[in-house]
């Protein structure tokens, strides 16, 4: 772990960034409660909890639409739901937080989705 002090206005008074091999994460305190505030270049805001369904993926119109309805055919909740990108219609990464964890089946399907680049899911909190 290193420090790394900076000259520029920060958006965040304390921020801990931590690499491994090519993803980064960084998170922060938010009234006292962690939160994941940038991953691999897009500033997001998500609680640390629950079950994460992460994709990288083309900005496009329907998309969330479709993940959404897909993940309600199977009884899966969404608890919250960031989206971070680039610039308007290029690449983008969303970010649901579900109350349930995400079926193998259901996850390919997503990850089959024309304009998806990846799919991930993530177990945080106790």
């Amino acid at each position: 772990m290193a420090e790394r002090r900076e000259t520029e206005p920060a958006r965040y008074a304390s921020l801990l960034s931590v690499k491994v091999g090519s993803t980064e994460v960084a998170g922060t305190l938010v009234q006292g409660d962690p939160r994941i505030v940038f991953i691999d270049g897009f500033w997001v805001d998500v609680p640390v909890e629950g079950h994460l369904l992460l994709t990288k993926h083309q900005d496009k119109p329907g998309l969330v639409g479709r993940v959404g309805t897909l993940l309600g055919e199977h009884d899966v909740n969404i608890s919250s739901m960031q989206v971070g990108r680039l610039h308007p219609r290029g690449e983008a990464l969303m970010i649901l937080t579900l109350d349930d964890a995400v079926p193998d089946e259901v996850r390919a399907r997503i990850g089959a989705f024309a304009d998806i680049n990846a799919v991930r899911t993530a177990r945080l909190g106790v």
